[in-house]
């Protein structure tokens, strides 16, 4: 008997971990095969040589608008996405050493092309008309009745039931004075 309640623990157990690992465990395994293989591609980005990289040169005294600073190792720049592989500041200007990332930018693409298509939005118009149908049609009729002609007068059958019990008094409070 107690054999059998130590193996249902340990089944019990088993299957529950079984369920947070199918519940949260791809998530946590993803992220570290995720963190691991950004650490792995920032690691062979910086051994580039300059001669490989596209270098952009801002000054820092009027904002440009072709540079949009995603986070500190990616930057838009005139619509396309560069992964930074070094910086250089001084008091004129910001010197970007960069590669295109054309995988990581056609990624980026198609997820929102499958996100657009899953999920379309109505029209705008599509919208308004239902908007409009509804208030005229369910709210706001042509010609409003605030009696109406024809009723109906529902007659239920009541059978009073014999009560068999002791009778109940209900007791009045005494009267009271107010002096």
């Amino acid at each position: 008997m107690a054999m059998q309640k130590t193996m249902l623990k340990i089944s019990s157990i088993l299957l529950c971990g079984l369920l947070v690992y199918n519940s949260l465990g791809y998530f946590i395994v993803l992220s570290v095969i995720q963190m691991a293989v950004r650490q792995q591609k920032w690691a062979q980005l910086s051994t580039l040589p300059d001669n490989k990289l596209t270098t952009f040169i801002f000054k820092t005294s009027t904002p440009d608008s072709r540079l949009k600073v995603v986070n500190d190792q990616e930057v838009l720049i005139d619509g396309k996405l560069y992964d930074v592989v070094r910086t250089n500041k001084d008091d004129k200007s910001v010197t970007y050493y960069c590669i295109q990332d054309q995988k990581e930018q056609t990624l980026i693409a198609k997820t929102r092309l499958f996100n657009s298509k899953a999920q379309q939005m109505p029209h705008q118009k599509t919208t308004r008309m239902l908007i409009d149908k509804i208030i005229k049609t369910g709210i706001v009729s042509q010609t409003t009745h605030l009696f109406s002609k024809e009723y109906k007068i529902v007659i239920i059958p009541f059978k009073q039931a014999p009560y068999s019990g002791p009778s109940l008094q209900i007791a009045i409070p005494p009267p009271q004075s107010f002096c």
